[in-house]
């Protein structure tokens, strides 16, 4: 539903776009009349709106950054990663902002040589109810929840799991670290500086011609599985299962990731 909802701004911004560039383009022969007034104001609108379009992105998952006091995940060598050491990470949560909502579980697949050697999996206590649009979606219930830990307590093992690894997960940039991030200022801990690879942007790359970029989309066309599970470790397997088939597929194409 947020997805459609984004397209539907998405279109009206480009609506809009084209509405006032239009009018820009009439206003340029009325200008020895009218005076550029006109041209000058729809060309500015046109340009906003413009801009509009380009940040709304129907495959974000949210739109709200949290502060990060100084802490940053970010891009770093990714040499490791490329050749197959990394950890890939996936987060359940309540909603999509991390400044109000919760992580209900962490899973992470720490990946050697492009192989799974070791999974982490844990539910977390997010100390509020559990929306019936993400009950349905994971199938994680109040009661799977009542007696787990809440995400001060288990985050200091999280983030020793990770250790410093490499970071990768799909739409990993927009959801995961912002809510990580947010967890891990909020309990007074300190978030590695370690490199980020996001699966989204490189499938976009290699991949242009497909409706969407999902992670369910991914894990189809690359003969991974047929679903997507909605559950963190599950997808943080998936999530590095694509990362590998993305790679190579880059390199049977001599194809460069940006």
């Amino acid at each position: 539903m947020e997805k459609e909802a984004l397209m539907k701004k998405r279109t009206l911004w480009i609506l809009l776009t084209v509405l006032f560039a239009a009018s820009a383009l009439y206003a340029v022969t009325s200008v020895a009349k009218d005076g550029p007034a006109g041209l000058v104001g729809c060309a500015i609108l046109a340009v906003a709106f413009g801009m509009m379009a380009k940040k709304t992105d129907p495959e974000a998952r949210f739109r709200k950054k949290p502060k990060t006091n100084g802490q940053s995940v970010g891009k770093g060598d990714v040499r490791k990663a490329m050749k197959g050491d990394y950890t890939a990470i996936d987060l359940e949560t309540t909603g999509l902002d991390p400044a109000n909502e919760k992580i209900i579980e962490l899973g992470a697949v720490r990946v050697r040589s492009g192989k799974p050697v070791s999974t982490y999996s844990q539910l977390v206590n997010p100390s509020m109810p559990v929306p019936p649009q993400v009950r349905r979606l994971t199938g994680i219930t109040d009661s799977d929840l009542a007696d787990k830990p809440t995400i001060d307590k288990v985050l200091p093992e999280f983030l020793r799991f990770i250790g410093s690894d490499a970071l990768v997960g799909h739409n990993i940039q927009r959801f995961d670290v912002p809510f990580l991030l947010h967890a891990v200022i909020d309990a007074g801990l300190h978030m590695p500086a370690s490199t980020v690879i996001d699966t989204l942007p490189i499938a976009q790359q290699l991949l242009p011609e497909l409706p969407n970029h999902k992670l369910v989309t991914l894990v189809q066309v690359l003969g991974i599985g047929d679903d997507e599970s909605h559950r963190a470790s599950d997808d943080a397997r998936q999530d590095a299962l694509v990362y590998e088939a993305l790679k190579a597929y880059a390199k049977k194409n001599h194809i460069r990731l940006q």
